[in-house]
């Protein structure tokens, strides 16, 4: 049955981002990447909100063959439609070659309105894309199709008690949109017949559909003969010039012509290459610094945000804080306090975060933190949350002072820091005895899944006591990262 089957739904839009990404996916699946834990993570979550929301259309028929037995979730499928089953889950239908599996499907006055579940706080292009297709086959395949629509998350829904379905998910029509989309699909399925068919890829540029909507999984294959520092990491350069410096021949920043057109930030970025300096704008820098005041207090969240709220006060795909690390100075030369603190997954981590915060940071002096946004947004959420401690809490958001400002503005370009300014760029660039290579938890997302993993109701202490160290030992990495960095910018300055 498999040799049948065109294309998956999946498959079909993966060749509407990317056709190259789709005959790859075809023709040389061993050269895609594996998927990581971070990503595991986020299918599991879209598995979850999928199984909740068939709640909202309850006493359906689930259609539980899986991509292995698609002869018979087809047949399976069938039989139940036959049998009079008005609300489906996971029904198989193909038509034209192309296999989809609606996540729900609802009968009513002998028409049936199909429902695509997004762990999406809204409607977006890809979103109606896939309920295209999937409209399409349907009707394709003999049945009567009187709407379609996506089931997203309510950003505004604040949970208090037992999930409210009604609240939590938002029903979007998107029956005119996808009528109007689906004339186009078998002119694109014969498209992609076509370039399926060819023993060679299509000669796709690289471009924005390399990581939007979605991540390729490909993208080490089309990228793996450009250079490891290129045209395509100079500072927001459209992705059009991009294009035209490589029909030029032109790949490496140090030969982009002086006449290219550059902003100014990007021209320094080729100049630090082009000459191998750094480059310092120490006036701005001790604008800068200037603005601090003691006693520093170096801040670091790390955060995550589930679809389906855990606790009460909290609204689906929120940031939820569960650690801070605080590393304070209470005057120049002072030596440094350390605070930390971590919830364990086992409740709601705000509430004591929100304690440690206020216990933590003096009422006066900067709040420093890298890429002050984030900060400032988790601290704007936990006052919302806790009205009680929301003084304090916004008087350290307006006290933020952003350590990331000198890199992020190009006052302090190194050419070692190929383009980027995030810390962990920046870091061992300019601090190289600090590093985050070998770490258990080396990044967010690395983070983030370890929390989830604290949230576990399986897992076992041992585990558990080494998750917390691991996370410890990052978020206190990340606060003493700015502390060394902003020893450096003040030694850059005259």
């Amino acid at each position: 049955m498999s040799q049948l089957i065109f294309l998956s739904k999946t498959q079909y839009l993966r060749g509407m981002q990317c056709p190259k990404a789709l005959w790859l996916y075809r023709h040389a699946q061993g050269r895609s990447r594996k998927l990581d834990p971070f990503l595991q993570r986020i299918f599991e979550q879209g598995r979850e909100v999928g199984e909740l929301a068939r709640d909202r259309f309850p006493d359906g028929t689930l259609i539980e063959e899986d991509h292995r037995h698609l002869t018979e979730a087809l047949a399976s499928t069938q039989k139940v439609i036959e049998a009079g089953a008005c609300v489906l889950y996971e029904a198989a239908f193909m038509a034209h070659g192309v296999l989809v599996r609606p996540d729900i499907m609802v009968l009513r006055k002998g028409a049936w309105t199909i429902y695509e579940v997004k762990c999406s706080s809204e409607v977006k292009d890809t979103h109606l894309q896939d309920a295209t297709i999937q409209r399409f086959v349907v009707e394709e395949a003999g049945l009567k199709v009187s709407a379609a629509a996506i089931v997203h998350m309510n950003g505004s829904y604040l949970r208090k008690g037992a999930l409210d379905l009604d609240k939590l998910f938002i029903i979007a029509d998107v029956t005119k949109e996808t009528g109007l989309l689906k004339h186009g699909i078998t002119d694109k399925l014969e498209e992609l017949a076509k370039l399926l068919s060819s023993q060679k890829p299509p000669s796709t540029e690289l471009g924005p559909w390399c990581s939007s909507p979605h991540g390729c999984d490909f993208y080490d294959a089309c990228w793996e003969d450009i250079p490891e520092y290129s045209i395509y990491d100079i500072k927001h350069l459209p992705w059009e010039k991009t294009a035209l410096l490589r029909q030029n021949g032109i790949m490496a920043i140090k030969d982009i012509p002086e006449d290219f057109p550059l902003s100014p930030q990007q021209a320094l970025q080729r100049l630090a290459e082009k000459n191998q300096q750094t480059l310092i704008d120490d006036r701005e820098i001790a604008k800068h610094l200037a603005k601090l005041k003691y006693p520093l207090h170096y801040l670091d969240f790390e955060t995550i945000s589930p679809a389906i709220p855990p606790y009460d006060d909290h609204r689906p795909l929120e940031q939820l804080p569960f650690q801070a690390s605080v590393h304070i100075q209470d005057e120049p030369g002072a030596a440094l306090r350390h605070l930390e603190y971590l919830g364990d997954g086992t409740g709601d981590p705000r509430p004591g975060l929100t304690r440690f915060l206020t216990e933590a940071i003096a009422s006066r002096g900067s709040v420093i933190a890298y890429n002050k946004q984030f900060e400032g947004m988790c601290l704007r959420v936990l006052a919302e949350h806790y009205p009680e401690h929301s003084k304090k809490l916004l008087s350290m958001k307006e006290r933020l002072w952003d350590s990331a400002e000198s890199f992020s503005k190009s006052h302090y370009v190194h050419p070692g820091f190929k383009g980027r300014w995030s810390i962990k760029k920046v870091l061992p660039v300019l601090v190289p005895e600090m590093t985050y290579s070998g770490m258990a938890v080396a990044n967010g997302e690395d983070a983030q899944t370890a929390y989830f993993q604290l949230m576990s109701d399986s897992i076992s202490k041992a585990d558990r006591a080494r998750l917390m160290a691991d996370l410890k030992e990052y978020c206190g990495q990340d606060t003493l990262a700015m502390v060394r960095l902003v020893d450096v910018l003040k030694k850059s300055v005259p």
